[in-house]
């Protein structure tokens, strides 16, 4: 039995890479925590944004809030390799190059640390180097597949 994308919620973040002079994101709805200073994400094989993250071996996350649905269809809908997803997003770097969302709930910066292969997905687990708490109360971001 396949679980249903219902069945259980998941947060919606931003998943930006930089290398050579390009930069790219995505929205992801699996993310999470493994252990107190790992992230694991979840990417599709023909992600753009994915290319760039084995690249630079490193990757950016930015937590959204309920208020920020625009910004997960911008990053959900749009390809990267068409379309500059960040001409009206502010952004910042902490440690790696990767892009941060300067208007989210969290952004944390990881260096990855391995990749594995699952199906159509690379599962990437990310060290992470650098975080910050940008808003004190919000509420998080729920995927729902009728938002995309």
């Amino acid at each position: 039995m396949k679980l249903r994308h219902d069945m259980l919620t998941h947060g919606v973040y931003v998943v930006c890479a930089q290398h050579e002079g390009q930069r790219r994101g995505l929205a992801v709805a699996w993310a999470t925590q493994v252990g107190t200073d790992r992230i694991l994400i979840c990417v599709g094989k023909q992600s753009a944004t994915r290319e760039l993250i084995l690249a630079s071996q490193s990757f950016g996350l930015s937590v959204l809030t309920r208020e920020q649905i625009d910004v997960a269809r911008i990053f959900g809908r749009q390809s990267s390799h068409r379309t500059d997803k960040f001409a009206a997003i502010g952004t910042h770097t902490a440690v790696t190059s990767s892009p941060l969302l300067d208007d989210c709930a969290a952004a944390i910066d990881c260096k990855v640390v391995a990749v594995y292969d699952h199906g159509s997905q690379k599962l990437i687990v990310g060290q992470i180097v650098a975080a910050e708490h940008l808003k004190e109360v919000y509420e998080p971001l729920i995927y729902r597949e009728e938002d995309y």
